[in-house]
């Protein structure tokens, strides 16, 4: 896929001039400087900009950051989007044992990415086994969005398909599995 030429401005904003003294100035060696950092959840994940402390983001994180610059910038067609896929062993094979202890094949789990120039992006990591073929829904959101507003969001889908596949479980028993399978997937 071809990545628009757009430069980063260090005039734009502050997360523009940060980027720009670790030499990233363009969309391009953002994305490419991001694909590379481990993956990982930030002190607090709300907060986009600890990526360029912690060296280390999520799917929300990394994409967040990188629309913020966006924004900065004033570039176009360069957007945040939630997705939702069927996170399971299939997908994630050392996953099995937790979700086989919470009597799960799976469990619908929100994924963040972008969608530029009308192309999905994912940086997540060099290994992210998501694919744009597994989304199964999506919806625009602002770097904002990622804390409380993709919980709730989140949190609303789990119920809804627990509810259309007659899932005989409590929500947060369904979360707390969920954060399981995160906490495992974090590990190097």
């Amino acid at each position: 896929m071809n990545i628009p030429n757009l430069s980063i401005d260090p005039k734009a904003g502050q997360l523009s001039a940060i980027l720009y003294s670790k030499e990233i100035t363009s969309l391009q060696n953002l994305l490419d400087w991001l694909l590379g950092l481990p993956y990982g959840r930030n002190s607090d994940r709300t907060d986009y900009t600890l990526i360029l402390k912690e060296n280390k983001g999520t799917c929300s994180t990394k994409h967040a950051l990188v629309r913020a610059v966006a924004i900065e910038n004033n570039w176009p067609d360069v957007d945040l989007y939630i997705g939702f896929f069927f996170m399971d062993s299939n997908i994630y094979p050392r996953l099995k044992d937790i979700l086989e202890k919470a009597g799960l094949e799976g469990i619908p789990e929100a994924h963040t990415f972008l969608v530029i120039d009308g192309n999905y992006v994912d940086v997540t990591s060099k290994s992210s086994p998501i694919e744009e073929g597994m989304i199964i829904d999506e919806m625009d959101i602002e770097p904002e969005g990622i804390g409380d507003l993709k919980e709730s969001i989140h949190k609303g889908f789990i119920a809804d398909w627990a509810e259309e596949e007659k899932i005989n479980l409590p929500l947060d028993q369904i979360w707390t599995t969920r954060e399981a399978c995160i906490k495992e997937l974090s590990k190097a």
